[in-house]
């Protein structure tokens, strides 16, 4: 039996207001309450390389350096190799 990919979606956002400088920040929605400690240890690890950091007043993943194409694609490429299916928000296949 194999095992199916974790899946996440992205939903990127203008946070760039107030007291915070983001170049580029997204919310997940998709279920992660079903992710093992090890899924959720990997997706940090993406989050860490890719530039982003959780942001805990705007419950918000945000890249505060680099331009928002680059943060956000260097976030789908961390995540596809690290074998998760992003359902939506991957910028590598929009038009």
């Amino acid at each position: 039996m194999t095992k199916s990919p974790p899946i996440i979606e992205l939903s990127w956002r203008d946070e760039n207001y107030g007291s915070v400088c983001a170049v580029a920040a997204f919310r997940n929605y998709a279920g992660t309450l079903d992710w093992s400690d090890r899924t959720h240890q990997r997706f940090r690890g993406c989050l860490k390389r890719a530039g982003f950091a959780f942001h805990w007043g705007r419950c918000s993943y945000i890249a505060t350096s680099g331009t928002r194409e680059d943060r956000q694609r260097a976030l789908c490429d961390e995540l596809a190799r690290a074998g998760f299916q992003i359902d939506s928000g991957d910028v590598r296949t929009e038009a």
